[in-house]
């Protein structure tokens, strides 16, 4: 798999700081004796080139396919045809609650004692006021304009009743560097998201695809600041995030939505109301670096090595991914 990929998500594990201990590898040469094989699918070109250059695989070794795009862009760099990797795969590391090992971006814990069980550094301390100053209704950092999920439709239309600022590739404004999955970001010193949590009211967590699960990084850095993120996508937010924390999209046309978020930042108490959460709930923005502590916890775990061949792998990845297309 990707080294640049795999480099920026291994903190965690190469610093000792998982509960079990792992040892990671991207020499070919260690195939044979490694407990698992991890494949990061966006690499696979194709089945014969995955084989040649893994070679035949040991049934009692899991090969476990790692990916956290859904499948509308897992195949961008190669173009590959999923049915190729029928019974390639025994295990999967990827964002759906059916996947073996979950890739998550992030998660919410309780205050007190069920946050002091984690590590220090995978607990960010949200900001809980706002500056009292003049904002703007809402922002939106896109810079991934392939859209599955009809969201730069859906912020077209919404700007025609309120003012949305958008920022990347996808929008006229600039700030930063993007923000890509090689680099390791650290949420709380953020400059861009700092300035967005003194300007707006409303932050846009518009996914790019609308799958079974599918939540990735932008909503959970955006729980860190006094901002109220509005969600559109295909996970059940309700099971991940706390009542009354944010506002779903998907339930609204974009003219009803405005009036929704008009109503809200006129009014201090209500708006407020959304922020309440964070006096009994705080955010993880390190998901995607615990997870490979789940996956270290996994390989301690007989049944990790039980016979369990993806034998249609284009049902598994594709049908089930559940999408409902823009």
């Amino acid at each position: 798999m990707g080294k640049i990929w795999l480099g920026a998500h291994m903190e965690d594990i190469d610093n000792r700081m998982c509960p079990h201990t792992c040892t990671f590898t991207t020499d070919v040469r260690m195939v044979r004796s490694s407990d698992a094989v991890l494949i990061h699918l966006w690499d696979v070109k194709s089945r014969q080139s995955l084989l040649q250059f893994l070679g035949p695989r040991d049934p009692s070794q899991p090969w476990i396919m790692l990916e956290n795009e859904t499948h509308l862009r897992a195949n961008l760099n190669s173009h590959l045809k999923y049915s190729e990797l029928n019974g390639i795969f025994n295990r999967t590391f990827y964002f759906r609650s059916d996947a073996d090992i979950r890739m998550i971006h992030g998660f919410i814990v309780r205050r007190g004692m069920e946050a002091s069980l984690l590590p220090p550094h995978w607990v960010r301390q949200p900001e809980m006021g706002r500056e009292n100053a003049t904002r703007l209704i809402a922002v939106a950092y896109i810079s991934d304009c392939i859209d599955h999920s009809g969201r730069l439709k859906y912020i077209s239309e919404l700007k025609k009743h309120i003012t949305v600022d958008v920022y990347g590739k996808c929008g006229s404004l600039k700030c930063g560097a993007p923000r890509i999955a090689k680099a390791r970001v650290r949420v709380d010193t953020d400059p861009c998201l700092n300035a967005a949590a003194r300007k707006y009211y409303f932050y846009l967590a518009f996914e790019n695809a609308i799958c079974k699960d599918y939540v990735t990084e932008k909503l959970y850095n955006v729980l860190y600041y006094p901002l109220v993120p509005v969600v559109l996508g295909g996970a059940n937010y309700s099971s991940l995030l706390p009542p009354n924390s944010y506002i779903d999209a998907t339930q609204h046309t974009p003219a009803a939505l405005a009036k929704i978020l008009v109503r809200i930042a006129g009014d201090p108490e209500e708006y407020e109301s959304y922020l309440k959460w964070k006096k009994y709930y705080q955010p993880s923005t390190v998901g995607s670096y615990k997870v490979f502590c789940d996956l270290c916890a996994k390989l301690y775990d007989e049944r990790l090595y039980e016979n369990n061949t993806i034998s249609d792998f284009h049902d598994w990845f594709v049908t089930k991914d559940y999408c409902r297309y823009a």
